[in-house]
């Protein structure tokens, strides 16, 4: 006779523990991979047109959309697979810089509970000290741009419009969605 097993909601519960932190794990894990930009998901227009601004970790203030195309990186201070990525986005800061152009980035911590000293380090850590930051206190940038994962990067033009959309992307593909913009 072979042995029925029934699950209880406590038995439930650990399952579902057990799957969401898979799931974390397979969404900010130690290896990176780089996918090929998706098609943004379609919000509204007249949400996305409207501006923010935000507040940095260093006190100044900076709009959303911008005038210019922004490079966002969406991060979590403890998320090994986000330091390449804002290793990534620091070194395209760093070649638009160089190369005079007029692209603009932002880096989003996404835990709404991480301290500003958090988010130094990470910048620290990728080499941006620098990059502007800030950290999505009410979840209103990631529920906005729909971001549902750590390392995920996005190009947001003037209009307010997502033009690109990756996971952690090297410094040429977040240069190759920026355009022009990236260089004079």
């Amino acid at each position: 006779m072979s042995e029925t097993r029934s699950f209880t909601p406590h038995r439930w519960a650990g399952v579902t523990a057990v799957m969401l932190a898979a799931g974390a794990l397979t969404a900010c894990g130690q290896s990176a991979t780089t996918s090929n930009p998706t098609s943004p998901p379609h919000a509204n227009a007249t949400t996305q047109a409207t501006a923010a601004t935000l507040t940095t970790v260093d006190g100044k203030t900076v709009e959303l959309p911008a005038a210019a195309p922004t490079a966002i990186l969406f991060f979590s201070y403890g998320c090994g697979e986000c330091v390449g990525g804002g290793k990534s986005l620091a070194a395209a800061r760093a070649a638009v810089e160089e190369a005079g152009g007029s692209a603009k980035f932002l880096a989003v911590d996404i835990v709404p509970t991480e301290k500003p000293a958090d988010v130094r380090h990470f910048l620290d850590q990728i080499g941006g000290t620098s990059l502007p930051a800030v950290v999505d206190t009410n979840g209103a940038l990631t529920s906005r741009y729909q971001v549902t994962a750590p390392t995920t990067a996005l190009v947001i033009d003037p209009s307010g419009q997502i033009s690109y959309r990756g996971h952690a992307p090297s410094q040429d593909q977040i240069l190759a969605a920026l355009g022009s913009s990236a260089a004079r």
